[in-house]
């Protein structure tokens, strides 16, 4: 592979890198050439401390949290009925009696009887649901399972944002080591340059060696602007998961050398795997289901209520002011409604069946994640190790082909591949360091738990 082949490969290398993720910081006196706005030097611990604070989707999440369990919190209270205030005026064309008929406004006789037409009625009514078929203790318990997949959601969106951390600022410090290798390439072939332009002027060497370093080294400069373009784009999406202005520039740590462990049997990863917060949703949705099946064969049996009221009748003409109280338990019982209720407690049951297979397709899918992410972490390890390989062995064949080159035993294009695949397998290796990163990570954000350190 010759330096322009190993050029065409970085954009892939930078696009698998920014594929990765999917959804204190110390301020130094450093400056953003491009944007003039200071820029931040994190350390891995400080990027993912403040974005499990700061990130607007995941406080976003905890405001929708809070709210299932207001929601749930209202469900529950909905058992000790309500009290309400009611009040009406009315005026009349005639005079009208000012409160219900009794035996003791019989008793004074017509004359006696408080009429008028202008009429003010307030006062107090209360209701309270003794039995509902167990329907409202269903929709109380439906509200309360609401709210635990919410704290769920919550809970799988922190791990999910922990690992774009990570995968963003991995990405970050790669292409700061490409740049790093592109930076030193272009410095060999400047220099390369500069002896050539000698070495042609006195007749050693042709003109054509001289072109032939020329086109690589602007090749190389024109490739080292793509790849800071892309740098900054994922240190912009570094500081917009920070909750952030992008604007500003970021600068990243070295991340270190040590190979993450996982000391966690299979079998208990496996384990893990089923208490992750896409399956306890699930295990939530399909419990969800099954009470709203209850909730729907409810409307069968009969209700019970009970209600009370007190109520002052003033009339605003005679100046006269009556009041009335009582108490009262009603009985409803479903007789016919086209076979609506029947209707309803199908669809329930079928919206069962399916959050029972959505709960299956959950635990395989969590399943599948878990062993894609052992065997990219496996894979990943391998790479580092051929990586690490691979830049010693070409360091010492492009020193051998410098060597030849400044002795006239080697070509040009001898001493460009070697330079190629010497600064390739840097390339290679940042990009090795920072996928082992991400796959650790990735089995973290699986199992919800750090157990690859």
């Amino acid at each position: 592979m010759n330096y322009s082949d190993w050029l065409k490969t970085v954009p892939a290398v930078l696009t698998t890198l920014l594929l990765h993720w999917a959804t204190g910081v110390v301020c130094t006196q450093n400056v953003s050439a491009a944007t003039n706005e200071p820029v931040l030097r994190l350390t891995l611990t400080q990027a993912i401390d403040e974005a499990l604070k700061a990130n607007p989707g995941l406080k976003a999440v905890g405001h929708q949290n809070r709210a299932a369990v207001n929601d749930a919190s209202a469900a529950a209270r909905g058992r000790w009925g309500e009290v309400d205030v009611t009040g009406t005026y009315g005026y009349f064309n005639d005079d009208q009696i000012l409160r219900p008929m009794s035996r003791e406004l019989v008793s004074g006789g017509l004359v006696g009887m408080p009429f008028d037409r202008s009429q003010l009625h307030y006062g107090f009514t209360y209701q309270v649901p003794l039995y509902l078929g167990g329907k409202l203790k269903n929709q109380i318990q439906i509200a309360h399972l609401e709210s635990q997949k919410a704290a769920a959601l919550f809970e799988g969106n922190r791990w999910q944002v922990r690992f774009n951390v990570v995968s963003l600022y991995s990405a970050a410090q790669t292409l700061d080591q490409v740049l790093s290798a592109l930076d030193e390439q272009i410095a060999a072939l400047g220099q390369t340059k500069t002896n050539l332009d000698e070495m042609v002027r006195i007749g050693r060497r042709p003109e054509v060696d001289r072109l032939k370093v020329l086109d690589e080294l602007e090749a190389a400069r024109s490739q080292r602007a793509a790849v800071e373009s892309d740098r900054v784009k994922v240190g912009a999406l570094l500081l917009a998961m920070l909750g952030r202005e992008p604007a500003g520039g970021v600068a990243v740590e070295s991340l270190p050398d040590a190979t993450p462990r996982l000391d966690t049997p299979t079998a208990a990863l496996t384990a893990d795997a089923e208490n992750n917060s896409v399956v306890r949703s699930a295990h939530l949705a399909a419990e969800q289901a099954e009470r709203n099946v209850r909730v729907a064969r409810s409307d069968y049996l009969p209700k019970l209520y009970a209600g009370a009221s007190y109520i002052e009748h003033t009339g605003t003409e005679i100046d006269r002011t009556l009041e009335t109280w009582g108490a009262s338990v009603s009985v409803v019982f479903p007789l016919f409604e086209g076979n609506v209720r029947g209707k309803r407690v199908a669809a329930a049951m079928e919206r069962q069946a399916a959050a029972q297979e959505m709960l299956g397709q959950a635990k395989l899918k969590v399943q599948a994640e878990l062993q894609e992410a052992l065997a990219k972490l496996d894979a990943a390890r391998v790479a580092l190790e051929a990586a690490r390989v691979r830049v010693v062995a070409a360091a010492e064949a492009a020193r051998i082909e410098q060597a030849r080159y400044d002795t006239g035993a080697g070509t040009i294009e001898d001493l460009l591949r070697a330079r190629a695949r010497e600064q390739g397998a840097r390339a290679a290796l940042a990009t090795a360091r920072g996928d082992l990163i991400i796959a650790a990570e990735r089995i973290n954000a699986v199992v919800e738990e750090e157990v690859v350190k």
